[in-house]
C-alpha cells in the first residue's frame, strides 16, 4: 500500500477522515495546507494525495496542477464540500483520479484507494524504468548511438557500414557494445526495450 496524504485546512475533517481510514486499515499523514504538504512529501515517490479543493493560499486544484507539473507518480483524489460540475471536470482533466464530496463514502473511497495505489505504483515503476534506460543510452558513445538507431531501423550490418562509410567489422563491434550496454541480446529485444522508452 502507498502512503496516503490528506490535505485539508479543516482539522475536524482531517481527524475524521484519518480515523475512518485508520479503521479500514490505512495509515495516513495529515497536512493543514499545501505548503506543509509540499515541505514534507517527496513528490518523486509513489503515494496517494487526497486534496481538499478549497484551501487558503494554494487551493487543491493548484496543488494538483503543481504535482502533475512535477511529473510526480502520486495519485490524486479531490475532495470538496461544495463541488460543482465545472470543478469536477477541471480536476479530472488536470489528472485527478476522481472528485468526491464530503461527507466521504467509505466504500467508494476504499475502491478509489485501490485504483490510486495501482496507478501510482505503475507510474513510479514506469518512471524508474525510463531513468534506467536513460542511463544506459547515456553510456553509449556517439558512434554507438548512431549504430543503435540504424539497428532499430532494421538495417543489416553491411548496410550500416556502407551508409556510415566504415568497415563492417567495426559496425559489428559497435553493435556488440550497444547490446552489452543496453543489456539486450539481439535487435528484437533492443526494439522492444526502446519501444517502452518514454
Amino acid at each position: 500500500m502507498c502512503n496516503i496524504y490528506l490535505v485539508d485546512d479543516d482539522q475536524d475533517v482531517l481527524d475524521s477522515l484519518s480515523w475512518m481510514l485508520g479503521g479500514l486499515g490505512f495509515a495516513t499523514n495529515c497536512y493543514l495546507d499545501a505548503a506543509q504538504f509540499l515541505s514534507a512529501v517527496d513528490l518523486n515517490k509513489p503515494g496517494i494525495a487526497i486534496l481538499d479543493i478549497q484551501m487558503p493560499n494554494m487551493d487543491g486544484l493548484a496543488l494538483l496542477n503543481h504535482i502533475k507539473q512535477c511529473n510526480s507518480p502520486l495519485s490524486v483524489i479531490m475532495l470538496t464540500g461544495h463541488g460543482t460540475i465545472f470543478m469536477a471536470v477541471q480536476a479530472i482533466q488536470s489528472g485527478a483520479i476522481d472528485f468526491i464530496e464530503k461527507p466521504v463514502d467509505g466504500g467508494k473511497l476504499c475502491q478509489l484507494l485501490q485504483l490510486a495505489t495501482q496507478q501510482s505504483l505503475e507510474s513510479f515503476n514506469r518512471q524508474d524504468h525510463n531513468k534506467e534506460l536513460m542511463v544506459r543510452v547515456a553510456s553509449l558513445t556517439p558512434r554507438e548511438h548512431e549504430v543503435m538507431l540504424q539497428v532499430l531501423a532494421g538495417k543489416l550490418n553491411k548496410v550500416i557500414a556502407a551508409e556510415l562509410n566504415i568497415a563492417q567489422r567495426t559496425i559489428e563491434l559497435h553493435r556488440q557494445k550497444v547490446m552489452l550496454k543496453m543489456k539486450v541480446s539481439n535487435a528484437t529485444e533492443l526494439a522492444n526495450l526502446m519501444a517502452h522508452f518514454q
